[in-house]
């Protein structure tokens, strides 16, 4: 009588562990899958499709916006939440005294995920007097990495 009793005591102790036990193999299997997605990173720079140019009164960052509109491997959006990623511009000009004053303008140009906060891409560029030359390199190197980027995958 004690084994039949005993026997049935196990089962429900069976029974009763097999839902506990499948409970905490789902948990364990949501934080990694939740792990897997927070330490993904941000995409590489050929997976960047919309871009949101961050508002600056400057010239050069309107003259790269309109630039990278004609650019069809990716889309401007006005809407920073319908961005992949968000395109910053950090200008400085300074003037070099010689026998005539040069101007020299220093951009860095950084593309950040929107949602990670993690750069993308960055460039440093510098040119004297010319803003539409400086516009054009910064977009050409992006376009320089970009292909680099896809092939490397």
């Amino acid at each position: 009588m004690t084994s039949l009793r005993s026997s049935r005591y196990s089962v429900l102790r069976i029974g009763c562990g097999i839902p506990s036990i499948l409970i905490v193999l789902f948990l364990f299997a949501g934080l990694l899958a939740g792990q897997a997605t927070i330490s993904a990173g941000p995409p590489l720079l050929y997976q960047v499709k919309t871009i949101y140019v961050a508002p600056s009164q400057e010239e050069l960052t309107l003259l790269i916006k309109s630039r990278l509109e004609k650019w069809s491997a990716v889309g401007i959006t006005s809407n920073p939440e319908e961005a992949e990623a968000v395109l910053t511009c950090q200008t400085e000009t300074k003037i070099v005294p010689a026998k005539v004053a040069i101007r020299i303008t220093t951009t860095i140009v950084t593309l950040v995920d929107r949602r990670s906060q993690r750069p993308i891409w960055k460039t440093t560029k510098s040119a004297s007097f010319e803003v539409n030359r400086l516009a054009d390199e910064v977009v050409e190197q992006m376009k320089i990495d970009w292909r680099k980027s896809g092939h490397e995958y």
